[in-house]
């Protein structure tokens, strides 16, 4: 079972690996964002951009919109592409094939985290050369990639059913698109709508918690969702009720 997770989260690897080393089909987008993100923002934030509880919430924000363009061509993509139907006569079991492209998403959104981290540590050390090596502090890595694995986990979850409905890899990147930008603009949103006096009430709660416990409740919080959304994607995924048209 392990195995056969591991042959389709390759297969995915091997797809996008693809598109990397072709420059008009990504890999020059992927290299604009890494400058962009690895490189521009640590400069202008400085060392706050290790430290910053606020970049607990930037990178799975940012992670799972970059995993959502991978996820929403897991099925979709294949139907496109005419391919589907193959993947699905192959030995490979149903749960295979959709953990296969779930592993592989979430680990695109870790190593997408994981680059743009060491290239800002990488820049910031050359810029404040002499102040020594400039790294964030080992739980701040902890509470950074648990957030992110399991935001990743969330929104490929979502992915799977939106990529297995969608007859274009477009109208799964659309629909997904509308969902990152509800979970983006919503927060926003409600704190917007909250008087002052709730700002201030909501702000000194969270300053109490410390970050140790929002991290906590927020890792609980999309691990029960990733749970929920893998388990129904499962109970979803069945070859004679997929469509291949």
């Amino acid at each position: 079972m392990i195995g056969d997770i591991l042959t389709v989260a390759w297969k995915e690897w091997l797809e996008f690996r693809d598109q990397l080393l072709r420059l008009r089909r990504g890999g020059l987008s992927a290299l604009v964002v890494l400058v962009m993100l690895g490189i521009f923002t640590p400069i202008q934030m400085g060392p706050l951009w290790l430290t910053s509880p606020l970049m607990l919430g930037y990178w799975p924000l940012l992670s799972s919109g970059m995993v959502s363009t991978l996820i929403a061509d897991a099925f979709a993509g294949e139907r496109e592409r005419h391919t589907l139907e193959t993947l699905l006569a192959s030995r490979l079991s149903d749960r295979a094939i959709l953990l296969g492209k779930l592993v592989a998403a979430m680990l695109y959104g870790l190593v997408f985290t994981l680059a743009n981290v060491v290239v800002g540590v990488v820049t910031l050390t050359i810029v404040h050369w002499g102040e020594g090596l400039q790294a964030p502090a080992p739980s701040h890595v902890l509470y950074l990639f648990s957030l992110v694995t399991l935001a990743c986990s969330t929104l490929a979850g979502i992915g799977v059913f939106i990529s297995l409905k969608a007859s274009t890899v477009r109208q799964a990147q659309q629909t997904l698109g509308i969902i990152m930008m509800v979970l983006f603009i919503g927060p926003v949103l409600f704190i917007q709508l909250l008087d002052g006096d709730a700002r201030v009430s909501l702000a000194a709660r969270l300053t109490t918690m410390g970050t140790g416990r929002i991290v906590a409740w927020a890792c609980a919080t999309l691990a029960l969702l990733s749970a929920i959304l893998i388990a129904m994607g499962m109970a979803r995924f069945r070859r004679g009720k997929l469509s291949l048209d």
